[in-house]
């Protein structure tokens, strides 16, 4: 099962499509391995958001690099990075993110009773006010496209002004990634399966 658009064989791909596949390739492939989630199937095509990413090779590619800017230069911890995603997938019924970034969150080092809490759409008993003020946030700004300046001012303090930005901007690119996700149908399917 591929969802909406055929899954990309690498036989299939033409020169530009190669090229940002077999980037793709090298950058997430390693990653999703040690995270324990499979971004590809078995007969070389890829899973998840990156599938999509070979129709258009040019603005994919660009995806690719904001994927890769966010992971070497982020403020945000591993953990509250990962609340992040886990409450943008859960909001917007991502099954391939929420599936991926559980593993992820497992290793950030988030407890399975907080990842459990937010794939429900339940506010976790987060330990750490960065943690908690993050999913505030996030969960305002999905829900209501808006954030309280009671909450605006936690995150501030919590993260200062650059966790506030960098926690923007990785919002805005989950909500991306889940739109590509959940436009094209795409499932929460492993290579294993």
């Amino acid at each position: 099962m591929s969802g909406r658009l055929p899954r990309l064989r690498p036989e299939d791909l033409k020169d530009a499509q190669r090229a940002l596949y077999d980037d793709l390739v090298a950058t997430f492939g390693p990653w999703a391995d040690t995270s324990g989630f499979d971004v590809i199937a078995a007969d070389g095509s890829l899973l998840g958001p990156l599938n999509p990413l070979l129709f258009s090779p040019g603005l994919g590619a660009a995806q690719a690099n904001v994927f890769r800017a966010d992971k070497a230069s982020t403020s945000l911890s591993p953990r509250v990075h990962e609340v992040v995603i886990l409450t943008v997938g859960t909001a917007w019924d991502s099954d391939y993110e929420v599936y991926a970034h559980r593993t992820v969150g497992t290793r950030a080092g988030l407890s399975d009773d907080v990842i459990d809490a937010l794939v429900a759409g339940r506010p976790p008993d987060f330990r750490n006010e960065q943690e908690a003020v993050a999913h505030r946030f996030t969960r305002q700004l999905v829900d209501h496209h808006r954030v309280d300046a009671q909450t605006f001012a936690r995150a501030e303090h919590a993260l200062g002004h650059r966790g506030v930005v960098d926690m923007v901007l990785l919002i805005g690119l989950y909500l991306a990634t889940c739109a590509l996700l959940n436009a094209f149908d795409v499932p929460a399917e492993t290579s294993r399966q």
